[in-house]
């Protein structure tokens, strides 16, 4: 197996791997419309109250949960496939398509979304992949 071919489907991210780039206009917000659940933390009900009414995108069960539309879309999704509330949008939503796995003893590792068609920008060098770590660490916290 060639090194393009093993990047292009493992879904572990490292310097080398093709660089992020959204592709909202042509993929149809593909992220938007997958069938992932979005759990939200009291912080992110609060920042989502603050541009939508909650309780009509929020649904209560053995956790708080983002609602999805009839054909499984995203219920903050727009007809013109933007988020409505993209600017507090959760924590879920502002990571994809990335995924950071702890595991105690090891060191953070990066996951992608291979469903996701934006993975075609340049190979990610090592201080931009360090930077991904540190974002994603970051918003743990938030």
């Amino acid at each position: 197996m060639t090194e393009d071919a093993r990047q292009d489907d493992d879904p572990v991210v490292r310097p080398g791997t093709p660089s992020f780039r959204c592709l909202a206009d042509e993929c149809g917000a593909m992220c938007c419309r997958n069938p992932y659940r979005v759990d939200l933390g009291e912080d992110e009900v609060t920042r989502l109250a603050s541009r939508v009414d909650v309780w009509e995108v929020v649904e209560e069960r053995a956790a708080m949960i983002l609602m999805r539309q009839a054909d499984d879309a995203c219920v903050l999704l727009n007809e013109d496939l933007r988020c409505s509330a993209y600017e507090v949008r959760p924590k879920g939503c502002r990571d994809y398509p990335f995924r950071l796995e702890i595991e105690e003893g090891r060191p953070p590792r990066v996951e992608r979304d291979l469903a996701c068609p934006g993975f075609v920008g340049p190979p990610m060098t090592g201080s931009e992949y360090e930077a991904l770590v540190a974002s994603l660490s970051r918003q743990i916290g938030e």
